[in-house]
């Protein structure tokens, strides 16, 4: 013999089992990552939307959230210097309070730190201490009219890799020590 719910009982009961469903489909394991942020989608090419660091058995990254549809270029620069940033309005280099050992600049062409709307698209800390085995910390060293500037204080730096993922938007740096 068939039974059936009336249809006010049928449609609650197929909203839950739709909630299970996706609730079940989207909670996280305990030890991922923590989540991308949205892809911010008024960024017209490609914009800065956060930053999250991790520590694996041999290396430590850094991951760049990007919005928009773009991904940047950039060029890497490796030193001992340290790294500072230009005081707009001066035009003065300063120093960024970050310490290491080995500094990695990384300049992006074509990515800025806006939305459309002219909100700020990166609201997270400029300048980060961290205490990684190999990455320091991270500053954001500024930028103008789609070149913008980020560095890395870095410990017994060995070597390192930056590239890029899509679905959504990111550049990773693998700091290997």
């Amino acid at each position: 013999m068939k039974t059936s719910l009336p249809p006010r009982a049928r449609s609650v009961a197929m909203g839950a089992a739709l909630a299970v469903c996706l609730l079940g489909a989207t909670v996280p394991a305990a030890a991922a990552a923590p989540a991308a942020p949205a892809v911010a989608t008024t960024c017209e090419s490609a914009c800065f939307l956060g930053v999250r660091t991790a520590t694996h058995d041999t290396y430590d990254r850094l991951v760049i959230d990007l919005g928009g549809p773009n991904l940047p270029t950039w060029t890497e620069h490796i030193g001992d210097g340290g790294l500072s940033y230009n005081d707009g309005g001066s035009g003065e280099s300063k120093p960024v309070p970050l310490t290491g050992k080995r500094f990695l600049t990384l300049d992006f062409f074509g990515v800025n730190n806006y939305t459309t709307t002219g909100a700020n698209s990166f609201t997270g800390a400029t300048t980060q201490p961290l205490k990684l085995p190999a990455i320091k910390g991270y500053a954001m060293l500024g930028g103008y009219e789609g070149y913008y500037s980020f560095g890395l204080a870095l410990g017994d730096h060995t070597r390192h890799r930056v590239f890029t993922l899509t679905n959504p938007n990111r550049l990773v740096v693998d700091v290997y020590r």
